[in-house]
Order: structure tokens, then C-alpha cells, then sequence
């Protein structure tokens, strides 16, 4: 890559969580079929089930949610396995390989291609179709990203959209009126320059290589495009993905109005966010559970819509649940799956406030969970939401934008030479689909 330093590979070592490409073995019959357990295996035998997930936040609704399906279900019981996320694909890349993993696990848009590809995935249509379930009170295009050749392998169980969030504590001191769903990116410019302190305690806002929570954003604001509608070429090398991308790279090095990427580094941006030190970040709906259970984010956090450029958008994404072909017990596996993301999962989830649930009729109880907050943002926006950009095997490029961005997050490219270096290096992987 032309142009990286010493500084840049230092900061790529620290923020790394790149996966290796997955080249999963095939592990148990993938065309098992999967319908209503009744309880027990059919023998009257105790089936233990194991469920991996990577956020710890979720866990007491998760608990909540297995509660229920065990009551529903005698002789069953769910083991929840929280895997940190800078572990979770490793882990279960090499568990799912050696016929070891979970029953079932968290799975994202971005990783299925790979695990479909190896074969290790249970088709979950025969325990929808047994569930009663209706596949139009789910959000389409989030649907979409779990099927396969008119196979179903997971289903989403929320969904999640970016907001701006901010701390009405340091708008107050700076005497700034707060951010309104009108802003456009001038407005966050304007207001981060006036609450950020010269002496680096406080910067107006946090400008990570996020790409979900900041740049993708703003790539489709300025309507760009990262993938192609087709999913064959980039769109990283556009004028406008390159605009969109600049916006970030400014905030550090033209407005210095964010840490440095290196800072992120070294204490990620929600935590800097939660300190005090950034007065703006945007990021997702996820976080307003973790956000609600802190005394000092709860009494001085609000959430507004994000800031336009050309044109709205945010990204909107969700987690699916899988169920693994090597487990012993198939049909509990495929109809737990299935009850995670299932009505009453999603009521459970929106209640609490930990995610947004994907099922009709069961938003509006996040919104409700926590007053404190404007989590109404996060439902307005959904109309222009973009699916995050996956293609069949994402992690070939994605793990590599970190590699060709970060120069330009330093100052030791433009945005213009790592774009177009990223966009080479995309084309090459889309080529090999």
C-alpha cells in the first residue's frame, strides 16, 4: 500500500480485528430438517442447548427471552456463551470447523456468505413454518440478507439504525443550543469547533473508522455508494464515497475538532464518549441500554437523527440467529433459532430497551424503555435506512479498509490516494465471488 508509515501500521496493529477469510468445512447434514421439538429429543432425554452471542450488555434480556422458552418447553435448557466481539468469529470459525461450536449463535449479514458456503448451517424453514410466524412482520431487506437460493437460515431478530448522540451537559457550558433533526454536516462542524477546549479535555465530537456508525453513513448521504446494487464493483474511488469519506478525515485533520485515530486506539470512542471527553458521536440504537444503565450518560445523554449531506440516509443493520448443522439435537436447535427471533424474543427485547425487536408491532416498547432519551430518532430514520453493504464473501474487502483508510485518517494519504487503493483492492475480492 503506497504511502503507509510506521505511525499507521502501529495504529492498524491496534485497532486490528480483522478476520481471517472463512474456509469452512462442511460439518453434519446442512439438509436437515428442522420442525417442532416437543421438549425433549422425542425420547425423554434432557436436551442441553448452547447459545453464543457477543454482547454482554444483552445478556439479562437474552436471559429473560431463553426463560421463556424453556417454560415452553420441559426438558430443555439454554446455556448462553458470551464470547468478547475481538474474539467471536475466530472462535466460532474454529469451533464450527472442528464440529465443537455453539447450537446456536449470533450470525451478521456480513459473515453468513462464507458459513452457507461451508455447509454448516441448518436451513430454519420447516421450524418458521411450525412457529406460526409471519415472514411479513419482518423488515424485508434485513430477510434478505439470511436467505439463500430460497432457503432460510436465520432470521433477524432486531434492528438497529445510526443516530447522533450527545451530551446536553457540555452544550449547556458551551451555551449551545442542542442538535436538531434539521442539522446538516455544516451544523456538526460549526457546533464541534465551539465546544471543543483548546486544551484537548474536551473534543466536540468523535470522528473513529467506525464504518457502520460513521463513514458508510456519510458515503450514502453524499450519494455514493460503497457496493454496487449488483455487488460486483466498488464504490470507494466515486467523488461522492470519497466526499463522504472526507467529512471524517477532516474532523481530525483540517477542523481538529476529534482525538486522533490513535487515541481511539487506545480508549475506544464510546468509552470517551461515556468520560465526558467527546460532546457528539454517532453511533447506534444499541447503545442506549449501555448508555441508560450509566448514572452519568442516563442524566446528560440525548439522541437526535443524523446530521444530512445531499441527501438522508443511515445505515440499518441487524443480527440473525443461527443454528449449527453440528449439533446433536437439530430440531431444538433450528426451533430455538427461530424463537430468538420470534414475537415474543422481540417484545422482550424492545421492552427492555436493548435493541430495537424486528418484529411488527414490537418497536414501539424501545422507544418507551427509557424516557431519557429521544430513542424516537432511531424508528424516524428507518424510512431512509441502507442496508449495510455485504456481498457474498464481505470479509474479503471489509477486513481490508481498515488497512487502506487509516493512512488517510492520519494525514499520511488523501483520501483521494486510500480510496482508490481500497477500491482496487475490493474490486480484486468482488472478482473472485
Amino acid at each position: 500500500m503506497r504511502g503507509t508509515t510506521m505511525k499507521s501500521t502501529k495504529i492498524l496493529l491496534a485497532l486490528a480485528a480483522t478476520a481471517a477469510v472463512l474456509t469452512l468445512a462442511a460439518c453434519g447434514d446442512n439438509g436437515a430438517s428442522a420442525g417442532g421439538s416437543g421438549g425433549d429429543g422425542g425420547d425423554g432425554e434432557e436436551v442441553n442447548l448452547t447459545f453464543a452471542t457477543f454482547s454482554p450488555d444483552q445478556e439479562p434480556a437474552i436471559r429473560q427471552i431463553l426463560d421463556v422458552y424453556e417454560e415452553q418447553n420441559p426438558g430443555v435448557t439454554v446455556e448462553i456463551q458470551i464470547i468478547p466481539w475481538t474474539d467471536y468469529w475466530s472462535t466460532l470459525q474454529t469451533s464450527t470447523a472442528g464440529g465443537t461450536g455453539p447450537d446456536v449463535a449470533w450470525m451478521l449479514g456480513a459473515k453468513i456468505g462464507a458459513y452457507i458456503d461451508g455447509g454448516v448451517l441448518l436451513p430454519l424453514d420447516d421450524a418458521f413454518e411450525a412457529s406460526g410466524l409471519d415472514i411479513e412482520n419482518y423488515p424485508e431487506q434485513l430477510v434478505d440478507l439470511f436467505v439463500d437460493d430460497g432457503t432460510t437460515y436465520a432470521l433477524p431478530k432486531d434492528f438497529d439504525t445510526i443516530g447522533l448522540w450527545y451530551n446536553k451537559a457540555l452544550f449547556d457550558e458551551a451555551g449551545l443550543p442542542y442538535p436538531t433533526p434539521d442539522w446538516t454536516w455544516d451544523d456538526v462542524i460549526t457546533n464541534a469547533k465551539a465546544l471543543t477546549k483548546p486544551d484537548g479535555s474536551v473534543y466536540g465530537i468523535g470522528a473513529p473508522m467506525d464504518p457502520q456508525a460513521t463513514y458508510y453513513n456519510t458515503i450514502y448521504q453524499a450519494g455514493g455508494e460503497v457496493i454496487s446494487e449488483d455487488g460486483t464493483t466498488s464504490g470507494y474511488d466515486s467523488p461522492e464515497a470519497i466526499e463522504g469519506i472526507k467529512f471524517w478525515t477532516d474532523l481530525i485533520n483540517v477542523h481538529h475538532v476529534s482525538p486522533t485515530l490513535e487515541s481511539f486506539a487506545d480508549t475506544e470512542s464510546v468509552a470517551q464518549f461515556m468520560s465526558g471527553r467527546l460532546a457528539m458521536l454517532t453511533t447506534g440504537s444499541f447503545y442506549a441500554i449501555r448508555f441508560a444503565n450509566d448514572e452519568y450518560s442516563s442524566q446528560n445523554f440525548d439522541v437526535t437523527e443524523l446530521p444530512a449531506g445531499a441527501q438522508e440516509a443511515t445505515i440499518i443493520n441487524g443480527i440473525g440467529n443461527v443454528a449449527l448443522a453440528s449439533t446433536e439435537h437439530p430440531e431444538e436447535a433450528a426451533e430455538l433459532a427461530v424463537f430468538l427471533s420470534g414475537e415474543e424474543a422481540s417484545r422482550i427485547s424492545s421492552e427492555t430497551g436493548t435493541v430495537i425487536g424486528s418484529y411488527a408491532g414490537t418497536e414501539q416498547a424501545f422507544v418507551d424503555a427509557f424516557p431519557q432519551f429521544n430513542l424516537q430518532a432511531f424508528l424516524d430514520q428507518a424510512e431512509n435506512g441502507v442496508v449495510l453493504p455485504v456481498s457474498r464473501n464481505t470479509d474479503a474487502w471489509a477486513s481490508r479498509e481498515g488497512e487502506f483508510l487509516t493512512p488517510a485518517w492520519t494525514g499520511e494519504q488523501t483520501v483521494e490516494e486510500a480510496a482508490a487503493g481500497l477500491a482496487a483492492a475490493m474490486n480484486e475480492a468482488l472478482a473472485q465471488e
